[in-house]
């Protein structure tokens, strides 16, 4: 058996709604099953999620401030002020920086920005930049993506005489900066309708109130950061994502072009693109290096120029990658290390962590062990810990930093992801304190992640044309997951890894009428022995089209895995020993015939063939060392220990001690017997008569052996040393009373269903015994 990682929980709706809504707007009802368990019942609003339209986006003049943002930009324009944009250094605030730069230029403005420096300024608007913009001549400070929290540089940029706009889709403190506009969709006085909008999509409703339209041209800068910051993709958020990707489709932003180039996109991109191709390279430079150019790179019209620029930036997505790596394996060894410290919420540090890649370890965290996870390192400027958090459901990240902030110097966020930073003294207060607040906000259910799965379908439903019905759906994202379906009545026929590491699975799959599909996971190693050939398998995952010279196939990207049967694993094999030593420690039972072969095993995990199991042991895997001495005992063993999930054969065919293809039939016996017959009452040599019986009989020697041993049990011959001798008149008896016949026997019979046999033999051998 295998266990899934996570709790399955099907949508429920009812086969009426389907009806209705399907039958309504001609859909799939598949189609309708998801949307209607997606809270979209009725015939309008449902129109509007699948076919987004710019008519449905709100005017942005309801955002709070934005009038008197629009008329400041408006003035620096008109008196030729110098205006400073002041961005992030991640995807939403590069993308958002750069969507400004097009659009105030397009106005004619006098236009310059700015990207704080990961390593020596750290997350937010500083009051040393304020002041060097002042020095340079400045007027007006634009924030993207950034700023909401920054209070105390509010008020230094007003002291100074610098005009400061404040456009941010972060929570608010329940301070407000003072700034000459605050423009939020989260402030609590704003009454705007959508209150999911990424920093670039408030970017953009800045763009389209100055230039009294929408600005459709850079559209592509507004799906990238909102996809990219995972925002959800529904309402206005669904909009500029649809559009912006039709935008990013058409090929016109020379940089963001080369870049889909390096990262090897050749035909259309979609969300999943940007999440895991475009916008992790866009994120690398801003956490190894300067931001400045990802920004240079969506705002040139060289190709020359964007072509190195792409390729500055995904060889720092190489680089990330080796970082990540290797900081994950040392944060997890911790957490390994101090099981019970981590329980409720993991916090690791390591001074040497790259604080550009501890965000990425953080969701690697969550991935592997899903608990909460602040993952922190050392800034060498100020002596602090700096770090990044990720979350689960039900622990909401900004408000438990709020909880704990007095032992913080700063932090910032949401639900879901946040960062911070704090004096080394405090981390141990922080780590109580955030378990305090787990242990009152979690329960043990929430810490077992739930996969929502939309319906239970067969593999000859996994069609092209289920696929092009379930592309209305996309673009997809948070708030608008991709819909995951249960694959039933799968056998697995083959099991391959694939990738440089072997760390990626594929599945191959068959239902009962022959119907077949590839399913993968990656980055699975940890299933290489768990997943068996044969098995009836439980997939979950979402369903992929594989376009390959023409041809569309279907395949599932894994998300989670279950066999419900008992599990045989076939590593038989006469060099075993190898095998042996991967359960040392583990929670097997291992059966043998002889322990003094296998010392690294415990005395509580090994037994004899011969010794009395107890049936209360703790294990759910058995380990069959050698062979049985017959299937009959392997049937006692196996209906004596109940609950056994997996069992893995371990055995050769140098545990058989004779090593007979098939015990010779009873008209061998008779022939052989009626042979040695005609030489009663003489003394044979043995060897020499062995020899001769062989060649006349087409019998091995081993077999003819076998024979006379047999004879001498029941007494119709004597052996003595080199001499044979058929005794003349024997007591009458049949093979059956012969225990090395009966051990012949058991032993072939071995041999035949348990050694020699295919995979799929012996799984039945053992499963019907």
């Amino acid at each position: 058996m295998l266990h899934p990682k996570s709790r399955w929980e099907f949508v429920s709706v009812t086969e009426e709604e389907i009806r209705k809504l399907a039958g309504e707007l001609s859909i799939h009802p598949l189609v309708a099953r998801i949307l209607i368990g997606r809270g979209l019942r009725e015939k309008e609003e449902v129109s509007r999620f699948l076919h987004p339209s710019l008519d449905d986006l709100h005017d942005p003049f309801l955002l709070h401030d934005m009038s008197k943002a629009v008329e400041r930009i408006h003035l620096a324009i008109q008196n030729k002020e110098q205006i400073l944009i002041y961005g992030d250094y991640d995807v939403d605030g590069v993308s958002s920086t750069s969507l400004m730069l097009h659009v105030l230029r397009q106005l004619g403005a006098s236009v310059d920005y700015y990207i704080p420096d990961r390593f020596r300024e750290g997350y937010g608007l500083h009051q040393a930049a304020i002041q060097s913009a002042k020095d340079t001549g400045i007027d007006l400070m634009v924030t993207v993506d950034t700023g909401i929290s920054a209070v105390e540089q509010a008020s230094f940029a007003k002291s100074i005489g610098l005009d400061l706009i404040i456009t941010d889709h972060h929570e608010p403190s329940a301070i407000l900066p003072e700034a000459l506009a605050v423009i939020n969709p989260k402030k609590p006085m704003c009454s705007y309708p959508d209150k999911r909008l990424a920093g670039v999509g408030v970017a953009a409703k800045l763009a389209t109130a100055l230039l009294g339209e929408i600005p459709l041209p850079w559209f592509d800068l507004v799906a990238l950061g909102t996809i990219a910051d995972l925002v959800p993709l529904v309402g206005e958020n669904r909009i500029f994502a649809t559009y912006g990707l039709a935008c990013m489709n058409q090929r016109k932003n020379v940089g963001l072009t080369e870049l889909m180039a390096v990262a090897g996109i050749e035909k259309k991109v979609n969300a999943g693109h940007v999440g895991f191709s475009i916008g992790p390279r866009i994120n690398a430079i801003g956490r190894l290096a300067s931001a400045k150019n990802a920004v240079e790179l969506l705002i040139t019209d060289d190709k020359a120029s964007a072509k190195l620029l792409a390729a500055e930036l995904n060889e720092k997505n190489i680089e990330r990658q080796a970082l990540v790596d290797t900081a994950t394996t040392e944060a997890i060894a911790q957490v390994e290390a101090n099981v019970d410290q981590h329980r409720k919420v993991i916090v690791v540090y390591q001074e040497d962590w790259n604080l550009g890649v501890v965000g990425i370890v953080a969701s690697r965290l969550v991935e592997t062990f899903y608990r909460p996870t602040i993952v922190l390192g050392r800034d060498e400027k100020t002596g602090l810990m700096k770090g990044s958090a990720r979350s689960i459901r039900g622990f909401h990240l900004h408000k438990a930093l709020t909880e704990v902030g007095s032992l913080l110097t700063t932090y910032g966020g949401h639900e879901m992801a946040a960062g911070m930073a704090l004096p080394l003294d405090n981390l141990s207060a922080f780590r109580q304190k955030l378990t305090m607040l787990a242990d009152e906000w979690l329960s043990s259910e929430d810490y077992i992640k739930q996969t929502i799965i939309e319906e239970k379908i067969a593999l000859s439903e996994a069609n092209t044309t289920l696929m092009d019905s379930l592309d209305q759906l996309a673009p997809y994202g948070m708030g608008n997951p991709v819909p995951l379906f249960q694959i039933e009545e799968a056998e697995t026929i083959k099991v391959d890894w694939m990738g440089g590491q072997s760390n990626h699975l594929k599945l191959h799959l068959q239902d009962t009428s022959g119907h077949k599909i590839e399913a993968i996971r990656f980055r699975c190693s940890e299933l290489a022995d768990q997943v068996t050939v044969g098995a009836p398998t439980q997939i979950v995952g979402e369903l992929q089209v594989n376009e390959w010279n023409g041809r569309r196939k279907i395949q599932v990207l894994i998300r989670d895995l279950a066999i419900s049967q008992l599990q045989i694993f076939d590593w038989r094999t006469n060099r075993k020993l190898d095998r042996v030593a991967e359960l040392a420690g583990k929670p097997v039972l291992c059966i043998c015939s002889d322990k003094k072969r296998y010392t690294n095993l415990e005395d509580g995990q090994l037994f004899t063939w011969d010794e009395a199991i107890p049936s209360d042991l703790p294990f759910a895997h058995l380990a069959l060392l050698d062979a049985p001495p017959s299937l009959a005992k392997l049937k006692e063993i196996l209906h004596h220990l109940e609950g056994i999930e997996r069992i893995y054969v371990c055995f050769g065919d140098e545990d058989i001690t004779y090593q007979l293809p098939v015990v010779p039939n009873r008209e061998k016996f008779k022939l052989l017997y009626q042979t040695l017959w005609t030489k009663r009452s003489a003394k044979l040599p043995l060897q020499a008569s062995m020899e001769a019986l062989s060649r006349r009989l087409g019998l091995s020697k081993k077999a003819i052996r076998f024979l006379m041993d047999v004879f001498q049990e029941l007494q119709f011959v004597q052996i003595e040393k080199d001499q044979m001798e058929v005794i003349a008149n024997p007591a009458k008896r049949d093979l059956s009373e012969s225990k090395i016949y009966q051990q012949g026997i058991n032993q072939s019979e071995v041999l035949q269903t348990l050694i020699y046999s295919s995979y799929r033999e012996l799984s039945k051998t053992i499963k019907g015994a």
